[in-house]
């Protein structure tokens, strides 16, 4: 969970870098550095422990000199938060620098051979082994050959290891990719590798995105090789839609509070999916005879959304499964099982572990991701997209409502109702900028009556995942203590912990469940509970309103007002609800 960036061209590298690092925060780091290759042909190394800008006053990343070098952005795993063991590495004799996403399962027997044959390591990290490896390996070897030497590291090490080996004799960067995300950027006579598109996209939209065990060559020109047979390949070129814009606060005080705004133009283009595609994952939905819906966090919130309207809509029954909790399940799945994975990054750790062993049992992949050519997508055999834009915060809110408006109309496709579908998520996206106005009563209420210790969310039926999402967005950035619970789970025991002055935000849309709602509602009332109402009637039982428009599928809209609460909350509290502490966008690790 973490971001890597290289810079090879005619450009001094370190402002770039540090520029990039910047646009990588969003994944989630404890520490930072940079290492470039100077004129004088050596490997110059800053890197400390906080946040980027902090760190850069401390060392002056931007000093650094060279047209060539690499750049990361750590969430620790293996070693402290100590700037000894952020990165880039060295080896022994600096001719090599390196930066490294995921981790290395095998790196103490690895680092104990290591270290009998001279190697001294500075770090406690398991990314150090690898530059010593390939220096040892280096060694040894007659001809030089770099791409034969990580040929055999990629074969003795074990675990998720993308890297990026900067070279200073031969001012080259090999960018390796195995398990974790990499992206080759390819400018104006400039090449950048990066963990994340969003990283270059200031630069260039052109990008190459590199499988498992591909390995690009980085100087005058870009190589690419199949490290499996050492031979050269010819890779596909992509064009990135995404803008630097789009990737930018665009005046906004957070990139939070912008995406939450986005969704009313962002819902537009969630429902503008390609018919051949989404006909298609339908036929794939309805011919199956067990479908397991996998996501993580606030994935997983719309997945369970999705299993209601899935069977209130279609009739048809689906499971949703915690991407790590797969496991469980596995002995229910068969070559007639379908796994629907749900993930924004299309890197969730988790949910691709339950995917491979899925396949292992032959059983079909669709997906639903925002990023193009991420793994997940490219082991799907059919997915399709949320045309989302970059999503740069790390709590995920306008994917969420993307997720769901999608996972919705698939449900009118199995039911054959598509038209009808389409209407009724219209006719919601059409509001949605009545519910952005908002705003104001949200900030007040965020202020005078959430800001507390203990909040409680209560739903039933589709808003009870609705409620959950809200409870996981208040506890994410905001630091509260939330609990969500289906209203009806109230009297088996949460109403043990209402007592006078206890504020409960609930979620009453003008359906089924509303009558039963009320009842529950009534039983905090009676014990001295504050109710904040969300629905698109006034009751009389509500101590405070938020007002939504009446449509179908009112809990839907229900979304935005919990994101836009959270978002309050936190920047009230003195957060920043971009970083929240200890959490990171894309969970590349399990």
């Amino acid at each position: 969970m973490c971001g890597i960036i290289g810079y090879v061209g005619k450009k001094t590298a370190s402002p770039i870098l540090y520029d990039s690092l910047k646009k990588l925060e969003y994944r989630g780091y404890d520490s930072c550095g940079v290492a470039t290759v100077n004129g004088d042909g050596e490997i110059e190394l800053k890197k400390g422990v906080g946040r980027i800008e902090s760190v850069d006053k401390k060392v002056d990343f931007k000093s650094l000199t060279g047209k060539i070098g690499i750049a990361h952005t750590r969430w620790a795993t293996h070693g402290k938060v100590e700037t000894r063991n952020a990165h880039p590495f060295t080896s022994c004799n600096r001719h090599y620098a390196l930066v490294h996403n995921g981790i290395l399962e095998n790196y103490v027997e690895l680092k104990k051979e290591l270290v009998k044959k001279g190697h001294t390591f500075t770090s406690s990290t398991d990314t150090e082994v690898l530059v010593h490896l390939i220096e040892e390996k280096m060694a040894h070897d007659d001809n030089s050959n770099l791409i034969k030497i990580i040929t055999e590291v990629s074969q003795e090490a074990k675990g998720a290891f993308t890297f990026l080996l900067l070279d200073k004799v031969r001012k080259e960067i090999y960018a390796f990719r195995k398990d974790s995300p990499l992206i080759i950027g390819l400018g104006d006579n400039e090449f950048f590798a990066s963990s994340d598109i969003t990283s270059f996209l200031e630069y260039t939209n052109k990008a190459i995105i590199l499988e498992n065990y591909q390995l690009a060559v980085l100087n005058e020109d870009c190589i690419v090789y199949d490290v499996s047979t050492g031979l050269k390949i010819k890779p596909k070129v992509s064009t990135i839609d995404w803008t630097a814009e789009q990737a930018s606060k665009s005046g906004y005080p957070h990139f939070m509070l912008k995406e939450i705004f986005e969704e009313v133009e962002i819902s537009k283009h969630s429902l503008e999916q390609d018919p051949v595609k989404l006909k298609a994952m339908i036929e794939v939905l309805k011919k199956s005879k067990k479908v397991f819906i996998l996501g993580s966090g606030t994935s997983y919130r719309a997945c369970l959304l999705a299993s209601i309207y899935f069977a209130q809509i279609a009739g048809k029954q689906i499971t949703p499964v915690l991407g790590s909790e797969y496991k469980t399940y596995q002995n229910l799945v068969d070559k007639d099982t379908v796994i629907f994975a749900i993930s924004q990054s299309g890197e969730t750790a988790d949910v691709l572990e339950g995917i491979y062993l899925a396949k292992e049992k032959g059983a079909r992949v669709v997906s639903l991701v925002n990023v193009m050519g991420s793994t997940i997508m490219r082991e799907s055999d059919q997915y399709l997209t949320l045309n989302a834009g970059p999503e740069i915060a790390v709590a995920s809110t306008k994917a969420f409502t993307s997720q769901v408006l999608i996972l919705t109309l698939l449900a009118y496709g199995l039911a054959d109702k598509l038209n009808e579908g389409k209407d009724n998520l219209n006719e919601i996206v059409s509001v949605l900028d009545q519910v952005m106005n908002l705003s104001e009563t949200l900030v007040k209420l965020a202020k005078d009556v959430l800001n507390k210790d203990d909040l409680y969310l209560i739903g039933r039926g589709s808003s009870y995942p609705v409620a959950m999402e809200g409870e996981l967005k208040i506890k994410e950035i905001a630091y509260i203590h939330a609990d969500a619970l289906a209203g009806g789970e109230l009297k088996h025991h949460t109403l043990a912990l209402i007592v006078p002055g206890v504020t409960c935000l609930a979620l009453v849309p003008n359906d089924q469940t509303k009558d039963d709602m009320i009842n529950n509602i009534m039983q905090i009332k009676a014990r001295g509970g504050e109710i904040i109402g969300i629905s698109s009637e006034n009751l009389d039982v509500f101590d405070y309103y938020i007002p939504i428009p009446q449509v179908h599928l009112e809990s839907i809209l229900m979304i935005p007002v919990l994101q836009m609460i959270s978002y309050y909350l936190s920047v009230i509290r003195g957060n920043d609800p971009d970083f929240p502490r200890n959490l990171a966008k894309s969970v590349t690790v399990l």
